[in-house]
């Protein structure tokens, strides 16, 4: 399963389900440890504004596209207001469910695959990496494009194949990095908060990449990311978040802040899964370095973000410039 998401201006369209019913009731059974009361998912009936169908005009536009690659055992759907902001400064975002790695996938006829502990890490990525590589391929299907992207239907050369990166968290970035050294059509990637895994610590990259970590997260603390950092030849950054947790680089504070939760169990999560910092700033921050990145790996335009310290954004330390 793949959700895609492409930048227009439609006006106001109709409000659609956050997650789907079975997976709302696997998250209610999985967050029922920090303290969430039972049914919060499916009752809260979370809410998103996106355009499902083709625009009554044609889009003569194109855009470079970003592959997401998602944590181990965590949805895709977990990331949608991440990634729809991502979309809306002008990127085709794609991201992506592993079956039997995610913790739960949901198809459109009502099936589910569960999850299956991972027990090689290493394969595991080798695996998404697969994943990604088959998408990248099928992305040059025209039929393939038709369907994934109703934008394209007035617009053959809606996506900029040619400039293509690829982003992730948690073993999802280890995805990115991977990916990156095996197929060299991807111009940059994006690694939110994973330990890196596989042949490309050692070997490092020789295209850009950004390393975007939590509070606690740095190449002092993670061996792979120092061993990596060391042997990458191209163009890299280091930045590292205040007041965040692992999952701070998900919807989760988002969809913390907006629960009718308890202090207590509030508390719980920002401690184990997404820090202080807040829902909305949290959005923010990483989005806004996630494009001004991304806006230099496939326009070359260089941002004040990615050359030190930001009045603007004081949560964001630049661990190595």
């Amino acid at each position: 399963m793949v959700t895609t998401f492409t930048p227009v201006n439609c006006g106001i369209v109709p409000s659609t389900s956050y997650i789907p019913n079975a997976t709302a009731r696997y998250e209610d059974e999985t967050y029922q440890s920090f303290g969430i009361p039972p049914g919060t998912f499916e009752s809260f009936h979370i809410q998103t504004q996106t355009q499902q169908q083709p625009p009554p005009f044609k889009s003569h536009r194109n855009y470079p596209v970003v592959l997401f690659s998602p944590a181990l055992a965590t949805s895709r759907l977990m990331y949608t207001l991440l990634l729809q902001e991502i979309a809306s400064n002008g990127f085709a975002v794609v991201s992506v469910d592993h079956p039997y790695d995610a913790d739960i996938v949901e198809y459109p006829d009502g099936r589910t695959v569960l999850g299956i502990p991972q027990d090689i890490v290493t394969e595991s990525v080798n695996v998404r990496v697969k994943d990604m590589l088959f998408l990248l391929d099928q992305m040059h299907d025209e039929k393939v494009i038709k369907t994934l992207f109703p934008l394209s239907q007035g617009n053959p050369h809606l996506l900029s194949l040619d400039r293509v990166t690829i982003l992730g968290h948690s073993l999802g970035g280890a995805t990115a990095a991977q990916a990156i050294l095996v197929d060299n059509r991807f111009v940059g990637g994006i690694n939110l908060d994973g330990g890196l895994w596989g042949p490309v610590v050692d070997q490092g990259l020789s295209s850009p990449f950004l390393l975007f970590g939590r509070s606690n997260h740095s190449h002092a603390t993670d061996s792979s990311w120092a061993t990596f950092w060391s042997h990458s030849r191209g163009w890299k950054l280091e930045l590292q978040l205040a007041q965040s947790e692992h999952y701070t680089f998900s919807d989760f504070p988002v969809l913390v802040d907006a629960l009718s939760i308890s202090d207590e169990a509030r508390q719980i999560i920002q401690a184990e899964r997404i820090g202080t910092i807040g829902g909305l700033r949290a959005k923010g921050v990483i989005t806004s370095y996630i494009t001004a990145t991304l806006q230099y790996f496939v326009y070359g335009q260089t941002s004040e973000l990615l050359s030190g310290p930001s009045a603007a954004y004081p949560e964001v330390k630049c661990v190595s410039c």
